[in-house]
């Protein structure tokens, strides 16, 4: 017998945060939607942008950013 439920798929289970990532990406500086941010993140994480660098780009989630 599994753990896991058979009324919802293993996919369907997002981590803790995720919606706390996915406001931060909607919230982002350039008024993009999630759409665009996603394909913007691809773009970058391709051409060898690492993942502190997209963060602070698009994710406006730091303290001293907000006072």
């Amino acid at each position: 017998m599994t753990g896991r439920s058979a009324h919802r798929s293993p996919g369907a289970h997002r981590g803790a945060g995720a919606s706390g990532v996915r406001d931060a990406l909607l919230n982002n500086p350039y008024g993009l939607t999630l759409r665009e941010v996603r394909a913007e993140i691809r773009r970058l994480s391709a051409r060898g942008w690492q993942t502190w660098e997209i963060s602070v780009r698009f994710a406006t989630t730091r303290k001293d950013a907000t006072e």
